[in-house]
């Protein structure tokens, strides 16, 4: 998955739980997923940054 797919899939997630009424267990097993993706958004801006930071310096 890319960043750009991760975007996508938590776009999706909030529609998802903001559009509807959804059981307990669905509405946790969504969250759940999105704080996966969130993660991998933060650490891959992160290494993105890292990246630009060592361009910069050269």
């Amino acid at each position: 998955m890319d960043f750009e797919q991760a975007m996508k899939r938590l776009t999706e997630i909030s529609e998802q739980m903001n559009g509807a009424e959804l059981p307990l267990e669905e509405s946790m097993k969504l969250y759940t997923e999105a704080v996966g993706l969130v993660k991998f958004c933060k650490e891959y801006i992160a290494g993105a940054k890292l990246t630009v930071e060592k361009l910069e310096a050269e």
